[in-house]
């Protein structure tokens, strides 16, 4: 459900684009989410056809690209993404997540018609 918010901010960013690049209409949305965001795919699609109604970005289609979280080895310092061992690869020590990563939720382009 959080998803709702983060919809109609979303919108709110493309509207604001579509009137200082003059844009006609929007027609393709590409977004980056992070795996540790907690933004789920369909519910950001559910919510886009129905919040976007009346807005430049109207049927515009959307096209997820998935992030991963990366972590850090403190013993060798090797990083690498996050998998489904906290251990490091290399040398089997202990790992960090790497500050900010796969927590993101961005619009990576978008395609549109100019005026």
């Amino acid at each position: 459900m959080h998803e709702l918010p983060i919809v109609e901010d979303l919108i709110r960013t493309l509207d604001k684009e579509t009137e200082e690049k003059h844009f006609k209409k929007i027609m393709e949305i590409n977004l980056v989410i992070g795996e540790l965001s907690g933004v789920v795919d369909e519910c950001v699609s559910m919510y886009f056809e129905m919040l976007s109604e009346g807005h430049s970005c109207e049927k515009a289609e959307l096209h997820f690209e998935h992030t991963h979280a990366m972590l850090k080895c403190a013993k060798c310092g090797h990083e690498f993404p996050h998998g489904s061992s906290f251990s490091c690869p290399e040398c089997g020590g202990e790992v960090r997540l790497i500050k900010g990563t796969g927590s993101e939720f961005l619009v990576k382009s978008i395609k549109a018609e100019q005026e």
